[in-house]
């Protein structure tokens, strides 16, 4: 269809739009109509016979074909097909003028065969022409025919006229609506799929927080263990290799139950019910025993929810992998308390700090502050060459709001240093 028509130039309802089937019983019914009023009539039978037998043979052989058609286009098939009918119909109305009823058929068929409103009127007004032709032919010229041929047929093609507009409006708002519907559901689709990648990129970032705050920090743990070991041994102390082995074990077995963990989808830290207090004595006792490093614990009982003692978790144990990678701090301290409807905890150390301004190029800190931020806490570091501590704060109920922005950065005086990851 030509897109640059308005609205007023469209076509009228395809025919593909109906079902040939409805076509075929209309045509069926008008021939039975034909018939009825042809054997009552004076005129001749034969003739009207043949009128009847050429409708047919113009449906079957002309007509038909063009109406299964939706290119929407006046076509030389379509120009014919119309020209066809309103022969027929002219022909019939000559041969007796009780067929006029054929225009009832004939009406809405000129409107479907024409692609156009305008053409279709024109063809509309062809007819109603032909058919008060056939009527002078078949009742003669009189003053009284005249005028009762020009009333049917002006009322015959105003209401034609009005009925095809009505069933071409319906017909174009059904397309509008098809077409809205159709563009509705592709709009869907695609949220659908921008919905799948977004939720597949924010579960990509979720395993990569779990795993380097989990698999990565046990088998960073591993890794110093065997080079201490290997010093031991290198040393002669066989005894001390033997006990450096079995923490390495130790390390291990926690690393694959982690792995086991982070595969059934639990993001488990050890924790059962609400006991964050021994889950961080216990994190800090592994680390020690991994990394020699001297960590102080004060810890509170507090009631945190699940997913809240994971997020708690995870800052410890980061928080104490830096300080074991980055600060050479031989002491850390970790405190846990509630305050104020807040579980406040901070992980200090007395290493060489860094600037936290700086860039940082790993993922550790950065996955931290995310992770605080969806949970709806807060999170501060603050470093100076006399040692670093991080802050953070999470609600003690679950549900809390995450902050629009990352959290606030309090830092001291910066100056260069290592940036942890």
């Amino acid at each position: 269809m030509d897109r640059g028509r308005s609205d007023a130039e469209q076509a009228a309802p395809a025919g593909t739009a109906i079902s040939m089937r409805w076509w075929d019983a209309g045509l069926g019914l008008t021939v039975v109509v034909l018939a009825v009023l042809g054997s009552s009539s004076d005129r001749p039978t034969g003739a009207s016979l043949a009128v009847v037998a050429g409708l047919v043979v113009v449906w079957v052989a002309v007509v038909r074909p063009v109406i299964r058609r939706d290119d929407g286009l006046l076509s030389r098939s379509a120009v014919v097909a119309a020209s066809a009918v309103v022969a027929v119909g002219g022909a019939a109305v000559a041969t007796t003028p009780g067929f006029a009823a054929v225009q009832a058929f004939l009406m809405p068929t000129l409107w479907t065969l024409m692609p156009t409103i305008r053409s279709a009127i024109t063809a509309n007004v062809a007819l109603c022409l032909a058919i008060s032709t056939g009527f002078v032919i078949s009742l003669g010229w009189s003053p009284e025919t005249l005028a009762t041929v020009v009333t049917s047929e002006a009322l015959s093609l105003v209401f034609s006229i009005a009925l095809g507009l009505w069933i071409t409006t319906i017909a174009r708002v059904g397309i509008e609506r098809g077409r809205l519907l159709d563009e509705l559901r592709e709009a869907q689709a695609e949220l659908a799929a921008r919905n799948r990648d977004i939720g597949g990129s924010t579960e990509r970032e979720r395993l990569a927080r779990e795993i380097h705050d989990t698999i990565a920090q046990s088998l960073t743990g591993v890794v110093m263990l065997t080079q201490r070991t290997r010093r031991t041994l290198a040393e002669g102390d066989v005894d001390g290799a033997l006990d450096r082995l079995t923490t390495i074990e130790s390390a291990a077995r926690e690393a694959l139950t982690e792995a086991r963990t982070l595969v059934a989808a639990t993001a488990s830290s050890g924790l059962t019910g609400h006991d964050v207090a021994a889950a961080v004595e216990r994190v800090a006792e592994r680390f020690r025993r991994e990394s020699g490093v001297d960590v102080s614990v004060r810890v509170e009982a507090v009631d945190l929810p699940r997913d809240l003692q994971v997020v708690l978790i995870r800052v410890v144990q980061e928080a104490l992998a830096n300080i074991r990678k980055h600060s050479a701090s031989p002491t850390a301290r970790v405190v846990l308390s509630a305050r104020r409807g807040t579980a406040e905890l901070s992980v200090a150390d007395d290493g060489r700090g860094f600037d936290p301004e700086s860039p940082s190029t790993g993922f550790g800190l950065p996955g931290l502050r995310e992770r605080i931020a969806l949970a709806g806490g807060s999170f501060s570091i603050a470093s100076s060459p006399s040692g670093t501590t991080i802050t953070c704060g999470l609600p003690l109920e679950a549900g809390a709001a995450a902050p629009t922005s990352p959290p606030a950065v309090d830092a001291r005086p910066a100056f260069a240093g290592e940036v942890p990851s």
